[in-house]
């Protein structure tokens, strides 16, 4: 499954026609590290995409339009993956990637930036069409296909505080695996405050938030302003609103959800 899922990613990016498969360069190396650097040295305006894959292996794709694209592992304490293009008048990259490991992106001018860890696909851009956002991101989604705009390992903040819900049509808490995680059903900025509180602000139409809060939480509480809408205590979420659903899909998992009513929920 890992192999095809690796094949349509490539796919997906560089297509198969035999034109488009001339300027195209594959490599696989083995990768037994737990940290990655992912350094471009072409010249050439161009893209990266990074995508997650099967562990102890790196995939490289590159596309060097009218030039040469190449690349190669090596570095002692941290490993590193150069990308490199000779001639070429924009490049393309496809870097499959395995998944746990911790994986830093080093872009032409000096920009960094970190891949995600979970799913999805991470882009970054750079040359003449993106001086002025030299690395941007595509947000991975879930499963269900929400994006998360917050991803962390560890403990989950105390507070999560969702002070305005004109523009929340549902909230979720959703009890279940080993990290922290804030999706929604779209892109969405989020600004943590310090690490035990977090406050999130959304406008526009309508969106459906998701917290993702680890089994192992003893203690989280959401808060709408002064109002707490739910708690987690102890690994179990618990409700103090009206319009609350309380779902077990799994044994190991529990959510609550909140469906607020022209941006207010009657809470005790």
């Amino acid at each position: 499954m890992n192999r095809l899922l690796t094949a349509l990613a490539l796919a997906l990016v560089l297509p198969a026609a035999a034109d488009a498969q001339r300027d195209v360069t594959r490599r696989a190396f083995t990768f037994l590290e737990d940290r990655l650097i992912v350094a471009v040295h072409a010249e050439a305006p161009g893209e990266l995409q990074v995508v997650r894959g099967q562990r102890g292996r790196i995939e490289v794709a590159a596309r060097a339009r009218d030039g040469f694209a190449g690349f190669g592992l090596g570095g002692n304490i941290t490993r590193e993956l150069s990308l490199t293009a000779v001639g070429s008048e924009a490049v393309q990259y496809l870097v499959v990637v395995p998944e746990h490991v911790a994986v830093s992106v080093v872009l032409p001018g000096g920009g960094t930036a970190g891949v995600p860890r979970t799913g999805g696909v991470a882009t970054y851009r750079w040359g003449t069409d993106a001086e002025q956002t030299p690395a941007t991101t595509i947000l991975p989604t879930t499963a269900g296909g929400l994006y998360i705009i917050h991803s962390g390992r560890g403990r989950s903040p105390a507070v999560v505080d969702v002070p305005d819900l004109s523009s929340i049509r549902s909230v979720a808490v959703r009890v279940e695996g080993d990290d922290f995680r804030v999706a929604a059903s779209r892109p969405l900025a989020l600004t943590p405050g310090d690490a035990d509180r977090f406050e999130i602000r959304a406008e526009g139409e309508p969106l459906d938030l998701v917290i993702f809060v680890p089994r192992r939480t003893s203690r989280f509480d959401l808060l709408s302003g002064g109002q707490r809408l739910a708690a987690v205590t102890s690994g179990r979420p618990r409700g103090f609103c009206s319009g609350t659903v309380l779902q077990q899909p799994t044994p190991h998992q529990d959510w609550l959800t909140v469906f607020p009513t022209e941006g207010r929920v009657a809470c005790r």
